[in-house]
């Protein structure tokens, strides 16, 4: 082979890498793009409330499910991930599973660039779902 053939062939890999980072793959985390939600899907989203541990003492709720949610910058014109967008994340994902509210949310720092998640910056947070009587 031409030094020329053996030249493009090294540079192969680094131009798919390249091409998956800038116009890459979506997250390898479930992020749901809300502004893309049917209106009624928002909505639902939207009126989960957030509760906390002095507000349980005088409900009656069952608690459904622990959920997960994810702000991820996934390509490098997404907007930065926020504490903000992975509460909206875990509210969708809470209303998806019939709550309508959560509590106890636990959110990790930022994290950076990873090929586990397929992320330039992620922020992750837990809550428990619960149905409030």
């Amino acid at each position: 082979m031409t030094n020329c053939t053996n030249t493009i062939f090294m540079r192969t890999p680094f131009l798919v890498a390249l091409a998956a980072l800038v116009g890459g793959c979506g997250a390898f985390v479930p992020v749901v793009n809300m502004q893309e939600l049917p209106p009624a899907k928002r909505h639902a989203a939207n009126s989960v409330q957030i509760l906390n541990s002095s507000q349980l003492t005088t409900t009656k709720f069952k608690v459904i499910t622990v959920i997960e949610g994810h702000s991820c910058q996934n390509k490098l014109t997404d907007p930065p991930a926020t504490r903000a967008g992975a509460i909206e994340q875990i509210k969708y994902f809470a209303s998806e599973a019939g709550a309508n509210a959560v509590t106890n949310i636990q959110c990790g720092g930022r994290e950076g660039t990873s090929t586990r998640t397929n992320c330039w910056e992620l922020i992750s947070c837990t809550a428990e779902a619960l149905k409030v009587e």
